[in-house]
């Protein structure tokens, strides 16, 4: 009995430390801002829905979806007289419109749940017309938050390609 109880525990100790699992990222920075809890293609959702409902949303409304650096961007811009101009606009759209209705494609089939980035195809809709564009979305803390978006649809009323790219002092 002695010395099976002297080969067991070794064996168990062994085993217990196999199963330990580490992530890929031991630190996925901090938020300073408000919070939204979900996954990246649930905040995104929540994002859009809200821009909807409040037509557009002032910053302040927003604050709590967008990423601390986004955030920051966006209120320089709103300070600086050559850039505000641009913020009269919908410069979360490609086209320019607050669209009626958005949909966030899943991120389920992300394979990487370590993941920091994770950009996500969302179709928007105003009227007749159809539109997609890409969001992406960042791990700061334990928050998912918008980062940037990608106007993908093409001939838009979008000042450039990406709406860091927008805000960007020329």
């Amino acid at each position: 009995m002695r010395y099976t109880l002297a080969f067991i525990i070794p064996c168990a100790l062994a085993l217990s430390a196999c199963t330990s699992v580490t992530p890929a990222f031991k630190d996925i920075g901090t938020r300073s801002g408000p919070c939204v809890d979900g996954g990246p293609d649930t905040v995104a959702q929540a994002f859009y829905d809200t821009r909807i409902e409040k037509c557009g949303g002032d910053l302040n409304t927003l604050r709590p979806w967008l990423s601390d650096d986004l955030a920051k961007l966006l209120d320089d811009a709103s300070r600086d007289p050559q850039r505000s101009a641009l913020l009269r606009g919908d410069l979360f759209s490609g086209r320019g419109i607050v669209p009626e209705s958005a949909d966030v494609a899943s991120a389920s089939t992300i394979p990487n749940t370590d993941a920091r980035n994770i950009p996500l195809r969302v179709a928007l809709k105003q009227g007749d017309t159809r539109w997609q564009d890409e969001v992406l979305m960042i791990r700061e803390g334990q928050c998912w938050a918008v980062d940037d978006i990608r106007y993908a649809s093409g001939g838009g009323q979008a000042p450039a390609g990406t709406l860091r790219q927008s805000l960007e002092k020329r």
